[in-house]
């Protein structure tokens, strides 16, 4: 965890020795994923390590929370470089929120501008105690590009996890969480796991929220076939019967009926809980349904809370759908119950049938492969079809002393000033008492029988004035000037 080009996908090439970075939009990972390697320890021994990689941009937060979550240990990245950025502090608040323990990684440290003791010591400022620092959290200095430090760094983790205690039961049924999930047209509804306890074997069963599917295929994080895994393994499912929630956990049973017993009763639960509409909406409030496609759930999670942040009392983004897959013609036709609807795809693509119905109905449709392009285009979309409002704003305030004469809608008066200024051709209200009962134009204004243009306040005058109430003594002229805002 960390901030955006501090290294963490580098970092994963080379222990990967893959390249995942260059098939990444804008160079910024936008999906979790996890990878299983091998390490032989300094006694030889060859143990395995599962790395969940999580995005790295400040949207993708929601993500980066579930990772620490599911995680037993996080490595915090840090550039040699650059040192503590927005997103650093973040990931640090994420590991504390969490109570994981980590291990700090300094990064780019074959760069020329690389300080890793500079960088040690700003950890400081934020709570960040490594060791020869004061505190006792592992640190290493490390380079992706030559490999210095790498070694070192997959020992620490070993040894940390040593020190932790971690432990499992292989005998029990496999129990963890849904780390990814997606539509494949060909293969159906696909996720990844992360086996947290227990052992999962083809012929089960796997519920995940209010999704099933039995354990015909098993894969591994390389999508290679296997018969079984256990904790800490992540493995590839397919089949599930709806597309599970990113972060919710599963449970493995040996039957379907149990499988299909656990659907009932999260359905139950899930229909009890009551959703509460969003306190920032009142009436004046514009909604306006949006429709969110992704290629995998997660990102299509991280939209959904991004897109939270841009709703205002104004303008309300209501998320009526999210999911996986193209933007196809059900999409459309939902979107359709509300011409003002927005569907947005997020690295998927558009059906041409839905380019060619929509030619007639034109539903907005956006597609985007980087988040923060998204979240530019909605803030452009939000002010141009906010609701426009018309205000009065006050020029001036006149209290009326004298009527001289009242002619169908043309009457003379008196008047004294009491708050900014009375210019003529004025519009204006009359109030009595507290409210206003009639409005009308300033025609003539007159000081010691001079026309004048204007009169500023605390000063006496004369004018004739159009409206259909005809003005009495203690009346006030409130003159104003609208505007839409």
């Amino acid at each position: 965890m960390g901030h955006v080009d501090h290294g963490k996908s580098s970092l994963l090439d080379y222990i990967r020795n893959s390249n995942i970075v260059a098939s990444e939009a804008g160079g910024i990972t936008q999906h979790i994923a996890a990878y299983e390697v091998s390490h032989t320890d300094a006694s030889g021994n060859v143990k395995k390590i599962t790395f969940i990689d999580t995005p790295g941009h400040a949207a993708f937060s929601a993500m980066r929370n579930r990772g620490a979550r599911v995680a037993d240990i996080a490595i915090l990245i840090v550039s040699a470089e650059e040192g503590v950025k927005t997103q650093t502090v973040e990931a640090i608040k994420t590991i504390i929120a969490a109570n994981v323990p980590y291990i700090v990684a300094l990064t780019k440290i074959d760069r020329p501008n690389a300080n890793p003791e500079r960088i040690k010591s700003d950890l400081l400022e934020h709570g960040v105690y490594v060791e020869g620092y004061g505190g006792d959290i592992p640190v290493n200095a490390i380079s992706s590009k030559t490999g210095e430090g790498i070694p070192e760094l997959l020992e620490t983790i070993l040894l940390l996890a040593e020190f932790q205690t971690f432990t499992g039961n292989p005998t029990k049924l496999a129990s963890g969480f849904v780390v990814e999930s997606h539509m494949d047209e060909k293969r159906g509804v696909s996720a990844t796991l992360i086996i947290k306890d227990g052992t999962i074997t083809r012929g089960q069963y796997i519920v995940a929220g209010t999704s099933m599917t039995g354990t015909r295929i098993i894969e591994d994080f390389a999508g290679k076939s296997i018969e079984s895994a256990t904790f800490s393994s992540p493995i590839g499912i397919t089949g599930f019967s709806i597309v599970p929630d990113v972060g919710s956990e599963f449970q493995t049973f040996e039957t379907k009926k149990e499988a299909e017993e656990a659907v009932s009763l999260a359905k139950q639960n899930t229909e009890n809980t009551s959703n509460v509409q969003n306190a920032m909406i009142t009436s004046e409030t514009k909604i306006i349904p949006i429709i969110i496609k992704s290629d995998v759930f997660g990102s299509a999670e991280a939209i959904d809370d991004e897109i939270a942040k841009l709703s205002t009392d104004e303008v309300y983004f209501k998320v009526i759908k999210k999911g996986v897959g193209v933007i196809n013609k059900s999409d459309l036709q939902l979107a359709l119950s509300d011409k003002n609807t927005i569907i947005i795809g997020f690295n998927v693509e558009v059906d041409k049938k839905v380019l060619d119905m929509n030619e007639v109905d034109q539903i907005t449709v956006k597609t985007f492969n980087i988040i923060y392009k998204l979240t530019e285009w909605l803030e452009t979309e939000r002010e141009i079809r906010r609701p426009r409002k018309e205000v009065d704003t006050i020029i001036g305030r006149a209290k009326i002393l004298k009527v001289f004469s009242s002619q169908k809608h043309s009457h003379v008066a008196g008047g004294r000033v009491t708050e900014g200024t009375m210019n003529k051709k004025s519009e204006f209200k009359l109030i009595r008492g507290s409210a206003e009962v009639s409005r009308g134009t300033i025609v003539e204004l007159q000081m010691g029988k001079a026309p004048v243009s204007s009169v500023e306040i605390d000063n006496e005058f004369g004018m004739q004035i159009e409206c259909k109430e005809d003005p009495l003594p203690g009346d006030i002229i409130e003159t104003f000037k609208t505007e839409t805002k």
